[in-house]
Parts: structure tokens; C-alpha cells; sequence
């Protein structure tokens, strides 16, 4: 590396289509008062995306690109963890369009709060229109969508399309579990929230950065009925490998259009968290 960035940021791609992934890359590149290499780690050689790169890179942020196998989620941000040469490492998803500032803004918060890992806000883009459904939080938490408000807070865990980890500070606990994460096409997750209760167990501190937000795109057939059953059905399934209670919600209080999806919802839920503890008995 040819100079010091503050920050290493990184990403991987799957299967999403060249144009979702390079405008998350535009919005890299695009990043104000700060000096970052980003990491973008793809499961799929790609001449457009690796000439996007090198284009699109500055003195200040740098777009490295590296085809890497492609067996899992947790598996490209531990090998981001392994290739990280700066003690912050921000993590953001292929589908998500950074702020101006989201860096910088989950920098200056980690480093005042001397935070071990960080969160911030994640507002949805549609494609779409929602439906009634959408309007429970129940299912905008299979839309991986956050928002606290504007302030810097303490939390129990993070959102995974947007959140950074302090190397230095966790140390040993920098390790994603590889049996969790999206893998093969299964919507597993879970993986970013063991590490918040690993982290917490050992006394360090998990923040959520209001001021640091990205706009996380949810194409039209994530609105669909079938979709969303499907991430409940993996939501109670990665809840059963990590361990504890069936928790079909992120937390907090349930309000009425919660409970009117948790009514169509819940059996699929119930159905992946049974079907977990059979697998693995």
C-alpha cells in the first residue's frame, strides 16, 4: 500500500448484478474527509468492475479490487479482517449506497467513544412500493433497516449492511463464525450479532452512530410475500445455531401492524428455528 489510509472499508459480491455493485463503489469513492482503502472483495471475476475500480480510485480512496472464493459472507469479511492493514475496518453491503460522510462520521465516533464495534443508520431505497407489510418493523428487520435516530448511543448489537470493528480492541474476537452468514443461497445471518455478544461479555463497548447512514436498496421481489418468508424462515434458523430464545424482532416494544405480520409471519419463523435444532442435534 502506497500510502496511510485512516480507514479500511470493504465489500463483497455474490451474485448482485454489476450496476447495484458499482453504485455502491461510485459511493465509495465518493467518501469526504477521510482517506480509505476499500476492499472489494468479489466471488466473481469481473472486467467491469475491476476497470470501475482502478478509474475510480484517488489519492485519498483507494478501490482494491481481489477475486476470492465464493463460499460465504462471513468468510469474505474474515478474509477482510486478514487482509485489514489499519485498526478500523467498516463493513457495508453490496446493495447499500453510502452518505458522503459515512465514513468519516463512523471514524470520529469510534475514536471518541473508543467504541470495539460501531453500527449506524440504515434507510430503505425501494424499488418498489410497499405493501401494508411493510409497515410493521418486524419486517423491516428482514430488510436490514436501523434507525435510532440522529445521536451516538450504546447498543447490544449492530446491522451488518452497516457497521465497523475496531481490530485492535477485539483482538481474538475478530473472527466472524463461518457457519453463520449467507451461504449457497440460504439467507442465513446472525454472525454480526454473535460478535456484539462476544464483545459485550468481555466488557467492551457496541455503539449505533445515527449521523452514519447508508440507503440500502430493496429491488421489487423483496417486497414480495414469498420473499420475506423466507428470510423469517432463515431468521429462526440462524437463531437456533447461535443459541437462546426464538426472537423473531431486533427488540423493542411490538406495535399493532407487528403483530398483524407476526400472525402470517411467525410459522415460517418457527419452522426455521425447529428446523435448525433438528439438523444439529
Amino acid at each position: 500500500m502506497s500510502f496511510a489510509p485512516e480507514v479500511t472499508i470493504t465489500l463483497t459480491r455474490y451474485a448482485e448484478p454489476n450496476w447495484l455493485f458499482l453504485e455502491t463503489l461510485t459511493s465509495l469513492s465518493q467518501q469526504a474527509n477521510i482517506s480509505a482503502h476499500v476492499l472489494v472483495l468479489d466471488q466473481q471475476d469481473n472486467e467491469e468492475v475491476r476497470s470501475f475500480c482502478v478509474n475510480n480510485s484517488s489519492s485519498v480512496i483507494v478501490l482494491d479490487y481481489h477475486v476470492i472464493p465464493a463460499k460465504s459472507l462471513s468468510f469474505a469479511r474474515n478474509e477482510a479482517i486478514r487482509m485489514c492493514q489499519t485498526v478500523l475496518l467498516l463493513y457495508i453491503d453490496t446493495d447499500a449506497v453510502a452518505d458522503p460522510n459515512w465514513a468519516y462520521e463512523l471514524f470520529v465516533a469510534m475514536r471518541q467513544n473508543k467504541a470495539a464495534i460501531a453500527g449506524g443508520k440504515i434507510i430503505p431505497k425501494w424499488h418498489k412500493k410497499p405493501g401494508l407489510l411493510q409497515r410493521s418493523q418486524v419486517v423491516l428487520d428482514q430488510y436490514s433497516m436501523l434507525d435510532l435516530g440522529d445521536d451516538t448511543i450504546n447498543v447490544k448489537k449492530v446491522i451488518g449492511a452497516n457497521f465497523a470493528i475496531n481490530k485492535a480492541k477485539l483482538a481474538k474476537l475478530a473472527y466472524f463464525d463461518e457457519g453463520l452468514g449467507r451461504q449457497n443461497g440460504k439467507l442465513l445471518g446472525g454472525e454480526e450479532t454473535k460478535l456484539c455478544t462476544d464483545a459485550r461479555e468481555k466488557g467492551l463497548s457496541v455503539i449505533y452512530v445515527g449521523k452514519a447512514a447508508v440507503y440500502h436498496q430493496v429491488m421489487p421481489e423483496r417486497v414480495n410475500f414469498k420473499w420475506i418468508s423466507k428470510r423469517m424462515y432463515y431468521g429462526g434458523y440462524s437463531r437456533a445455531l447461535r443459541g437462546g430464545k426464538p426472537e423473531p424482532s431486533n427488540g423493542g416494544g411490538l406495535a399493532g401492524w407487528d403483530y398483524v405480520a407476526l400472525i402470517f409471519l411467525l410459522p415460517f419463523y418457527a419452522s426455521g428455528f425447529i428446523r435448525a435444532k433438528m439438523d444439529n442435534k
